[in-house]
């Protein structure tokens, strides 16, 4: 077996015919048959059905083909990366998505908008931010991480070949439309909160680094009013327009950022939580990385 068996095998089921699909992969149409009985005999079972009025899939042939396809894609995902002109001046940061950081970023695009310069921020959670920088489709994350999850994220990130900095730190707090009667509070507890929509981003309770149980350290009340949101236009938008709150992390940021949003302390348990960057082990930055970087820690020191 082969890859161009598998190609071909693929080909003639989407074609229908061994014919346009010979005609497809500029092949005769007798090696195209051939090709395809010398596989059926290699693995000793039948693909197609054979008839006047062309081609099937035997039950077997259907799974062949599953599997055929999803490699023939993969090949075609891998071979268009890597044909496909590349542009070196380009900057990617995963982030779990911040006011500031946004801001920041946006620092970058101005001070190195050079001539093809492409920028890209991608907002995701603490996993999916980790694993962008070892798939190389970031070159850094920037994450979160409470007390609770560090030795794990020490772990993950050791066993992965990768560094971590921390950067600056913040307390959870209440997030609150400023129009709410509650957000002129100066501290908010569980009574408080029951019977209000809890408003959660999406990414930041998924996988092995959620904040699932940190809601629970702070005895957040747990609920089934809640709304699962996958950016900050719709995250606001809830907030606003909704009874509702979140538990977000006020940063103490030195730049005044504008937001309707009351941030609030808890009223109970106290719970920290780091701002780091991840980054593969012993690859040297590009100035326009360590820019942000040193900018984004000046603007919360």
């Amino acid at each position: 077996m082969n890859f161009n068996q598998l190609r071909y095998i693929v080909e003639i089921v989407e074609t229908g015919s061994i014919s346009k699909a010979a005609s497809n992969l500029f092949i005769s149409q007798p090696n195209l048959s051939n090709q395809i009985t010398n596989l059926e005999n290699e693995i000793g079972k039948k693909i197609f059905y054979r008839n006047n009025r062309g081609v099937t899939l035997t039950s077997y042939g259907i799974e062949v083909y599953h599997y055929a396809k999803s490699i023939v894609k993969q090949f075609e995902i891998i071979e268009n990366k890597l044909l496909t002109k590349s542009n070196e001046n380009k900057i990617k940061i995963a982030s779990f998505g911040s006011e500031v950081i946004n801001f920041q970023f946006f620092e970058v695009c101005r001070r190195y908008n050079n001539e093809n310069y492409e920028f890209e921020l991608c907002e995701s959670g603490v996993e999916e931010s980790i694993e962008k920088v070892i798939q190389r489709d970031c070159d850094i994350g920037i994450i979160i991480y409470s007390d609770f999850q560090r030795k794990k994220l020490l772990q993950y990130i050791a066993a992965e070949e990768l560094e971590l900095q921390d950067l600056f730190v913040g307390q959870m707090k209440v997030h609150m439309s400023k129009n709410h009667k509650k957000s002129k509070m100066k501290t908010l507890n569980r009574d408080d909160l029951q019977g209000l929509f809890h408003v959660k981003k999406t990414y930041l309770f998924e996988g092995m680094f959620s904040l699932n149980y940190e809601m629970e350290y702070l005895d957040i009340p747990d609920t089934n009013k809640t709304i699962l949101v996958n950016g900050n236009k719709t995250y606001n938008d809830a907030l606003h327009n909704l009874p509702s709150f979140a538990i977000e992390i006020d940063w103490k940021c030195k730049k005044k950022i504008h937001s309707d949003l009351a941030r609030i302390p808890y009223d109970g348990k106290r719970l920290d939580m780091t701002c780091a960057m991840v980054k593969r082990k012993n690859e040297i930055l590009k100035e326009e990385l360590l820019f942000f970087i040193d900018k984004l820690i000046q603007s919360y020191r």
